[in-house]
């Protein structure tokens, strides 16, 4: 499940079934019906009409949500023939939004093998109505060339895969550069800004003066005027939007003098009137999705306990595809059921943490205390050594627990041994292990030894393997890891972090598929006493680059749920996707980030271009240029290393300012925005003064230098190196930073 406000919550769990909210069905009739146990997706279009109450007054079902469903079949009326209890459906229904609902028997159809409920609850309503409009209305033939206005929206996006599947050519249109962008990986060749008042003009000249043969048109005002001025010869204007005819707008006649024709396709009147042509519709597309030539939109997958942020969502109309709404078992409390039994802390059973001293260590102590626990075991390496943590131990045993104090090695074999073996003689069976042992040692991989990468791994990889070991033949009711963010979208200058993190992973779904329990979560930036609390300059980078801090009873719910829900992994960040998608612009490319950013995180109109210094430092002349990028490089290092930019001077060494690994990367992410340069962290740590960074910079521009710089960044053909083709011994010593041979040595620098 994922929610907005900039905090992020997700499970491998799968979800069952799902809703779209589009606009409203009229009941349908008694015979042949099907009830649904669904769950619901929003449709990012027709939603907006009955949410923001724009329906005229008259029609009464206008405030009706979720016709869009997917789910499981629970029941069948008489006569009903194609689908079964227990069927995996999609389709329309009545008062979607819910545990439950009611749809006719034409208006669902089996879900096409391999789709979630998520991805079929996108299907429905965009798709038919862009088929009927471009089939049936327009009669799109193929090489004719079609305007899709809000390409990025749900019928837009359908629209253009049915075009591209007919053999036409498009061009499309949305309001914001990260759409335009999208629109291009979908593969629309000419891609406009629907913002512009000229977008008549460009589509004209796009198409050399001819116009097109088709719009697909859902904007409002002098849109429409707009885009009837695009129309070719015999040119067909289609209008799905609402807006216009409602408040019962004028068009001017005179784009159609050259045998153009204008349009309306209302589908909320197929839907309620004729399920022949609904249940053709649907299964039309149904068998095109089969057959791999139509896919599921992008979506935006919200719990139904948070409707209201997918609402807002489709209000600030940020979101790209369709906006889900759905029921998962664990989160739905059915009336007259009783709740699924959560999970359940034993009086009569002992809890292990690893790291107990650290962290988030005490606070996992204290909540497993609260929810009844009366025999803990708190392990690290250094046990209770200090006051604080004796007075902790204090603390608990006052509140009734019996507290086991171990100093062991969570990466050694012999202390796991003999931890677990005192617990199997002096405590009452270990129910639970609770494993949140670690190191960071932060370092660019140059700089990485087997040193460096082993004190990372041992203690949270090595001790999370022990601890498996150990405890295989007990009968546990939890296995709990906590991971991190890092083995998911990696963070500057932690490989070895990562690596580590990403062994629990991995060991979670193993454990799993042994038939044992087990939970890794990947946690982002967690506050109260933990290490970025701990760490105010780490503190401050994560926020500059959009990432705040958890609380710790933030934690403890989120982790209670993730239990409740049976979860293997789970993933909780709180996070500005949109400083997150500045700061971190190689993730722009994430699979795993595409449905958040497809969604609407989008960072500034101005995302993806250049600041005002390559401006400046492209206006410059040559013997310019380089006082220009000086000056450009004193802003940048002045606002990361909090000096003002007039204090430093060419010469200035930085590692004098505090300059480290850290700042190195933010640095380099700065200057990629305002200069438009993307710089190794690693030339950044070797390049000594400001000076010599500006002249690194001026040959990327190809300006040259008075003065070459003390070190070079790597040439592209070293981001080609192949590391699958290193041998065992090459990668040894690229670890060790003893290079085998030049192409490792340029290895090392454009991966650092």
């Amino acid at each position: 499940m994922a929610s907005l406000d900039s905090e992020l919550s997700t499970t491998s769990t799968p979800m069952p079934a799902v809703i779209a909210i589009t606009s409203s069905v009229k009941p349908p009739r008694r015979e042949s019906m099907t009830c649904l146990t669904p769950s619901t997706s929003n449709n990012s279009r027709l939603a907006g009409l009955p949410a923001l109450a724009l329906y005229p007054a008259e029609t009464a079902d206008a405030r009706v949500f979720g016709d869009e469903v997917a789910g499981v079949i629970a029941a069948v009326g008489a006569g009903v023939t194609h689908v079964a209890p227990g069927d995996r459906v999609f389709g329309l229904a009545v008062f979607g939004l819910a545990t439950h609902s009611l749809a006719r028997a034409g208006d669902v159809r089996a879900i096409p093998n391999g789709l979630s409920f998520e991805e079929a609850a996108t299907l429905p309503v965009v798709f038919m109505t862009s088929w009927h409009a471009l089939t049936t209305v327009a009669n799109l033939q193929p090489g004719e060339r079609i305007l899709v206005h809000a390409g990025a929206g749900g019928v837009g996006m359908a629209a253009i895969q049915i075009a591209h599947h007919l053999g036409a050519a498009v061009i499309a249109s949305a309001g914001s550069p990260a759409k335009r962008e999208l629109l291009e990986v979908l593969g629309v060749r000419h891609v406009i800004d629907s913002r512009r008042g000229d977008f008549t003009e460009e589509v004209m000249a796009i198409t050399a003066g001819m116009g097109v043969d088709v719009v697909l048109n859902s904007l409002s005002g002098e849109a429409i005027p707009m885009g009837l001025a695009c129309l070719a010869q015999f040119g067909r204007f289609i209008e799905i939007g609402k807006r216009d005819i409602y408040q019962n707008s004028r068009i001017p006649l005179w784009p159609l003098r050259k045998n153009a024709s204008f349009h309306v396709v209302a589908m909320d009147a197929i839907f309620q009137g004729d399920e022949a042509r609904t249940r053709d519709l649907l299964e039309k597309i149904a068998r095109l999705v089969e057959q791999g030539a139509l896919q599921p939109l992008p979506f935006r997958a919200f719990p139904e306990c948070r409707i209201d942020a997918a609402f807002r969502l489709m209000a600030q109309g940020k979101h790209t595809g369709k906006v889900i709404v759905s029921f998962p078992d664990p989160f739905v409390a059915r009336q007259s059921e009783p709740l699924v039994p959560g999970f359940e802390v034993k009086a009569d059973g002992t809890y292990l943490i690893t790291g107990a001293f650290g962290g988030f260590g005490k606070v996992l102590a204290e909540w497993l205390v609260d929810l009844g626990a009366k025999h803990l075991v708190l392990s690290s390496r250094s046990g209770a050594a200090t006051a604080e943590a004796q007075a902790f131990v204090d603390k608990l045993q006052a509140r009734g627990t019996q507290v086991l104090v171990r100093q062991a090695d969570a990466g050694s074999p012999a202390d796991v041994r003999g931890m677990l073996d005192d617990i199997s003689s002096a405590a009452p069976p270990l129910k639970g292990v609770f494993h949140l042992a670690m190191v960071i040692d932060d370092a660019p991989i140059a700089a990485l030894t087997h040193e460096r990468m082993a004190s990372v791994l041992t203690p949270k990889a090595r001790g999370a393997w022990l601890l498996h070991q150990a405890t295989l033949g007990l009968p546990l009711d939890c296995f709990v890891m906590f991971s991190s963010v890092s083995s998911i979208f990696g963070n500057p200058a932690q490989a070895n972090y990562a690596a580590a993190n990403a062994f629990l992973d991995a060991l979670a779904h193993h454990r799993r598929a042994l038939g044992l329990p087990a939970l890794a979560i990947n946690w982002g930036a967690l506050g109260g006493d933990g290490y970025v609390a701990r760490n105010e300059r780490v503190a401050e980078f994560l926020a500059r680059q959009g990432t705040m801090a958890l609380a710790p009873d933030e934690v403890v719910v989120l982790l209670e749920s993730f239990l409740n829900a049976d979860a293997t992994q789970a993933m909780a960040i709180r996070v500005d996707w949109s400083k997150w998608r500045q700061a971190f612009r190689s993730s722009q490319d994430s699979p795993l980030l595409e449905q958040v950013f497809a969604a609407g995180a989008e960072g500034p109109e101005t995302s993806g271009t250049k600041g005002n210094w390559r401006v400046k430092i492209d206006a410059a002349a040559p013997n310019e240029r380089l006082d220009v990028i000086g000056q450009a490089l004193r802003e940048v290092v002045g606002s990361v290393l909090r000096v003002k930019a007039e204090t430093l001077h060419a010469e200035q060494p930085l590692i004098d300012l505090g300059l480290d690994s850290l700042m190195a990367v933010e640095i380099e992410n700065s200057i990629e925005s305002a200069i438009g340069v993307a710089l190794p962290p690693a030339s950044l740590m070797r390049a000594r003064t400001i000076g010599q960074i500006a002249s690194l910079i001026a040959e990327h521009l190809g300006g040259g230098s008075a003065s070459a710089p003390l070190v070079t960044a790597a040439p592209e053909s070293a981001d080609k190196v192949d590391l699958d083709a290193l041998s065992d011994e090459q990668i040894a010593r690229l670890l060790c930073n003893e290079p085998a041979d030049a192409d490792a040595e340029l290895l090392v620098e454009s991966r650092a």
